[in-house]
């Protein structure tokens, strides 16, 4: 078996996790919005997630309408092997593909 090992995912995204929400309990913002002065692809995800937990789907769509792909691109990373495998791998790249195109869609809407 070739790539990262499951345990190793699970610590990759729980490392990302913990300097996401250190960002947002910090209130240190963005990053690539501080130091570049551009919005980057994943602009508007956390108040797109808050309007989302409080129930606002209407909000939560506007503001960032990839949310909701958030949860598949995980199960896709966490589970790559066996989604991109013989059998499957056209229709996991096809996802792939339609998930980026949205991102970016979304980034020139922001302008």
């Amino acid at each position: 078996m070739s790539g990262l090992k499951l345990y190793h995912k699970v610590i990759i995204l729980f490392s990302v996790a913990v300097v996401a929400f250190g960002m947002w309990y910090f209130e240190t913002g963005c990053l690539v919005q501080r130091f570049l002065h551009i919005p980057c692809l994943t602009c508007g995800m956390t108040r797109a997630f808050f309007a989302l937990i409080n129930g606002n789907l209407a909000l939560s769509f506007s503001t960032h309408p990839m949310l909701l792909s958030v949860p598949v691109l995980i199960i896709m990373f966490l589970f790559s092997e066996r989604l991109f495998n013989n059998k499957l791998k056209k229709y996991s790249i096809t996802l792939l593909v339609l998930i980026i195109s949205g991102f970016i869609l979304n980034y020139f809407r922001m302008f």
